[in-house]
C-alpha cells in the first residue's frame, strides 16, 4: 500500500519547521518503516515526542498520523488559548491541504474515519468554511537571486541571560555560537561563532562576559571571552581527573563556579588567577550550582536532596540545607545570597532563607518535577519550568502572574520581569508576562540576515544591510555585490537612498550614520555620529532631505546637498522614536515611539499636528505612498491612514505575531508584510482583503524584509540566509487574486 501522492512533501516541511528529521520523498510504508517514529508527535514548540511503530513493516493506525497532522496545522481556541491570542478557527494543512483531507479520507477503514473525525469534534470541530490559504502554485520565484546562500545551524540553547540595561537577551547555542536580540524590535543585532565543535556548559554575565567550560575530551578548562570584541580574555584549568559538567558566573563576571562527574564544587576568578580551587566533597555527587550576582556566595545541590552554601572568599561551608526528598535539578541565589530557590525532582519548589536556614515559601505539585528554576534580584519574582509548564510567580503574594504549558529545559527573568527568555529546539522563545505572548527567535543562520531593503527611485540599485554588519549594493540586472561596510561596527539598522538617487545613506545602532554615492561606493564616508541606539534613517521621497534621530528623543532634519541639519523635532530626553517614515509629499512626517503611539508633524513649520495610536502595542514598520501612510504594529496588525487628513482607513489582521518589515505599491493600492510567523502577505489596501500569503518552513529562508520595486509590478524579499529572492506578479490577475510567480 503506497502513500499518498504529494504527502512526503508537506509532511516533510512541517518536521523541518520544527527541527524534526525531513522524510524522503518517494519513500513508501515498506521501505521507510522507521520513519514513522518521527511521524507521530504533540503540538507543544520544540517538543517533539518520537513513536515506536508496531512490528513489522505494518504502518501505525492511520488515524493516528491524521490527527496528529490536524493537531498540528488546524488552529483551534482550545490550541491557541495558551498562546494568548485572539481565537482563529482556519484550517491550515499547509500547501496542499485540501488534496491531503482528500487522500487522507480515500486511505482510511471506517474505523478510522470514525475515531478521526471523533477527535475533531472533540478538540474544536471542523469548519467547512474555514478560511483555507491559497495553493502555492501561485507563488514562484522569479529567476533572479541576490546573494549567497548562508550556512545554517540547528542549536540547541547552552545559556541564557539578559543585559542589566533590559535592551538585549543573548544566548549561547551549540558550537559556541552567541546571538543577541533587541528587547524592542525582537531582532537579531549582534552573532559571533567562537567555534567550539564540542564544549559541556556555558555562562553569560551582566558585564559582556561568556564561559565556557569543556569536558576531559575538550581538554578539561574554562574559556572567559568579552563578548563585544570576541576576543579571549582570560582561560582557567581543572585538575586532570575532573570532568566538567556544568559551569556558571556571577553577575558581575568575578567568579566562576564549576561542578564535575566527580569531586568538590571547583572557583576560580573570573580575570586573574588560571587555577581553580575546589570546596569540600559531597558524599554522592552534585547535581546543580549557582553563584550570588557578586560572586560572594556559592550554592550546590547533591543527591538525596541536600544544598551547601559557602563563602567563595574564604571558602567556609556556611550551611546545610535539607527538606528535599530527591535530587535538587537545579538552584537561583537572590542578588545578595540571601534567597536561596531550589527545584526537585519531588516535584516541589523550596525557598529558603540562608542566613537561618528556614523555608520561606514553597510550591508542591501532585507529581512530576521541577527542572529549571531563576529568581529575581530582589527574590519577590520566580520563574520555574516543570512538568505543570512554566510559571512566573510572585513569592509576597504567593500566586502566579503568568504561565503557559511549554516547559523548557532553561529559564532566565529580565530583571523588570517583563520578560521570560526560554530555550528551544533551534529557537529561544521570549515570553511578555504582561501579555502574555510568546515570541520565537530563530537561532538558525550564520548572523547575515538582510535587516533592511531599499530600491533607487529609478529602479538603478538595490541596498541591503545585514546583521554581519554589512551594507551591499547591486547594480540592477547584476547578480554581484559591492560591500560598502563589511565587519565592522554595529549592523545596520536601515538604509535609504535621496529622491534624486544621487546618494545612499545607512545608519547603524552605534549611532553612525554614512553616505555614499552609489556611482562611486568607494566614496563613503561618515555623515554624522549620533547618540548611540536606536537609529532612525528615513529619506525624503520630494528632495535631498532625510531624517536622522538617535537613542536622545530628538528628530534631525538633513540637508544632503549641504549636508547640514536644518531643523529639529521633539525635546531632547524624551524616548526614542523607531521607525520614522516620510509621506509620499514629502510634507509630512509619521515617528512611533515604543508603546506611546505615533506624533505626526509637519516638515517644513516643525510643528506637531497629531498624535495617533495604532494599537496597544509598538510600531515595528512604517510605508507611505500616494496618500496612504501604513504602520505595522508587534501584536501582528496593518493600521492605514490618508496621510493629509490621518483619518484610518482599514486595519489588516492575519499575521500570528509581529510585523517585520511592511511596503506600499508605487499607487498605494497593495501592501506588502513580512510577519514574525514567517509568512509573506499581500493585501488590498483598499477593502483590507488579503490577497496572498506564503508561508516560509525551511530554516534557511525564512523571510525578513521586503520592498515593492519601482511600478509595482514586482517586489524583493531579503531571508535569513544573506540572500534576497525577486517575485513577478501576474498582469492576468492583478485586480483580484494579486498571483505572484
Amino acid at each position: 500500500m503506497a502513500s499518498p501522492a504529494g504527502w512526503y512533501v508537506d509532511i516533510s516541511g512541517i518536521m523541518e519547521k520544527y527541527g524534526m528529521m525531513r522524510i524522503a520523498r518517494h519513500g513508501n510504508w515498506k521501505t521507510t518503516p522507521k520513519a514513522w517514529e518521527w511521524w507521530h508527535y504533540e503540538f507543544k514548540p520544540d517538543q517533539p515526542l518520537s513513536w515506536s511503530p508496531p512490528g513489522g513493516d505494518k504502518p501505525p493506525p492511520f488515524w493516528g498520523l491524521s490527527t496528529t497532522l490536524w493537531c498540528s496545522r488546524i488552529q483551534t481556541e482550545k490550541r491557541r488559548r495558551w498562546l494568548g491570542k485572539p481565537f482563529r478557527h482556519r484550517v491550515r494543512f499547509g500547501c496542499q491541504e485540501k488534496a491531503m483531507t482528500s487522500s487522507m479520507l480515500k486511505c482510511l477503514g471506517w474505523r478510522e474515519k470514525a475515531i478521526w473525525l471523533l477527535m475533531l469534534t472533540l478538540m474544536g470541530g471542523f469548519d467547512a468554511s474555514a478560511e483555507v490559504p491559497p495553493s502555492p502554485q501561485a507563488w514562484r520565484k522569479d529567476a533572479s537571486i541576490l546573494g549567497p546562500k548562508g550556512r545554517v545551524y540547528g542549536s540547541g540553547v547552552a545559556a541564557l541571560g539578559f543585559l542589566p540595561d533590559g535592551q538585549f537577551v543573548s544566548a549561547v547555542a551549540d558550537g559556541g555560537r552567541l546571538f543577541a536580540w533587541s528587547l524592542r524590535t525582537r531582532r537579531q543585532v549582534s552573532f559571533t561563532d567562537y567555534g567550539y565543535l564540542h564544549f559541556v556548559s556555558a555562562a553569560l554575565s551582566d558585564n559582556h562576559r561568556l564561559a565556557i567550560a569543556r569536558d576531559l575530551d575538550g581538554g578539561n578548562s574554562i574559556d572567559i571571552f568579552d563578548t563585544r570584541s570576541g576576543k579571549m580574555i582570560h582561560g582557567l584549568t581543572c585538575p586532570a581527573d575532573s570532568n566538567l559538567r556544568t559551569v556558571v558566573m556571577s553577575r558581575d563576571g568575578s567568579r566562576i563556579a564549576a561542578i564535575a562527574d566527580e569531586g568538590p564544587v571547583w572557583l576560580g576568578d573570573g580575570s586573574r588567577k588560571t587555577r581553580m580551587r575546589g570546596l569540600s566533597k559531597p558524599k554522592g555527587r552534585w547535581l546543580s550550582v549557582a553563584l550570588s550576582a557578586d560572586g560572594a556566595r556559592v550554592a550546590a545541590a547533591g543527591e538525596q536532596g541536600w544544598i551547601q552554601l559557602w563563602d567563595t572568599r574564604s571558602g567556609r561551608l556556611l550551611r546545610t540545607l535539607r527538606g528535599n526528598k530527591q535530587d535538587v535539578q537545579d538552584l537561583a541565589l537572590s542578588a545578595d545570597g540571601r534567597l536561596l530557590l531550589a527545584g526537585s525532582k519531588d516535584a516541589t519548589i523550596r525557598l529558603w532563607d540562608t542566613r537561618n536556614g528556614k523555608q520561606v515559601w514553597g510550591v508542591a505539585e501532585e507529581e512530576g518535577r521541577f527542572h529549571s528554576v531563576t529568581l529575581s534580584a530582589d527574590g519577590t519574582r520566580a520563574v520555574t519550568s516543570g512538568s505543570s509548564g512554566l510559571r512566573l510567580w510572585d513569592i509576597p503574594k504567593e500566586h502566579v502572574l503568568a504561565q503557559t504549558p511549554y516547559h523548557p529545559g532553561l529559564v532566565a527573568l529580565s530583571a523588570d520581569a517583563l520578560f521570560i527568555a526560554a530555550s528551544g529546539n533551534n529557537a529561544l522563545w521570549l515570553m511578555d508576562t504582561r501579555s502574555g505572548q510568546r515570541f520565537r527567535l530563530p537561532l538558525d543562520g550564520y548572523g547575515d540576515e538582510i535587516e533592511t531593503l531599499s530600491i533607487s527611485p529609478d529602479g538603478g540599485y538595490i541596498a541591503a544591510g545585514s546583521y554581519s554588519s554589512s551594507v551591499r549594493l547591486w547594480k540592477a540586472g547584476q547578480d554581484v555585490s559591492e560591500d560598502l561596510v563589511s565587519g565592522r561596527g554595529q549592523p545596520p539598522v536601515a538604509v535609504g537612498f535621496s529622491q534624486d538617487g544621487q546618494r545612499l545613506l545607512s545608519a547603524s545602532r552605534d549611532g553612525v550614520v554614512r553616505l555614499w554615492n552609489p556611482r562611486e561606493p568607494a566614496s563613503g564616508r561618515i555623515l554624522v555620529k549620533l547618540p548611540a541606539g536606536p537609529t532612525v534613517l528615513a529619506t525624503s521621497p520630494a528632495g535631498p532631505f532625510a531624517v536622522l534621530s538617535g537613542s536622545d528623543g530628538v528628530l534631525r532634519l538633513w540637508n544632503l546637498e549641504e549636508e547640514k541639519e536644518v531643523r529639529r523635532y521633539g525635546e531632547e530626553g524624551g524616548a526614542a522614536y523607531y521607525p520614522v517614515v516620510f509621506s509620499a509629499d514629502g510634507k509630512r512626517l509619521f515617528a512611533a515611539r515604543e508603546e506611546h503611539g505615533v506624533d505626526v508633524w509637519e516638515v517644513e513649520t516643525g510643528q506637531q499636528v497629531k498624535r495617533l495610536e495604532p494599537s496597544g502595542y509598538e510600531v515595528t514598520s512604517f510605508a507611505a505612498s500616494g496618500e496612504v501612510v501604513a504602520a505595522g504594529t508587534r501584536d501582528g496588525h496593518i493600521q492605514l491612514w490618508k496621510a493629509q487628513t490621518l483619518e484610518p482607513l482599514v486595519r489588516l489582521s492575519g499575521h500570528e505575531y509581529g510585523i517585520r518589515t511592511v511596503s506600499l505599491s508605487g499607487d498605494g493600492k497593495r501592501v506588502l508584510s513580512v510577519g514574525e510567523d514567517s509568512t509573506v502577505r499581500l493585501w488590498d489596501a483598499k477593502t483590507g482583503a488579503q490577497q496572498e500569503c506564503k508561508e516560509f518552513h525551511i530554516s534557511n529562508d525564512l523571510p525578513i524584509s521586503a520592498v515593492f520595486e519601482p511600478g509595482g509590478q514586482s517586489f524583493l524579499v531579503g531571508n535569513n540566509a544573506g540572500v534576497i529572492h525577486r517575485f513577478v506578479f501576474e498582469h492576468s490577475s492583478l485586480g483580484g487574486g494579486g498571483q505572484v510567480k
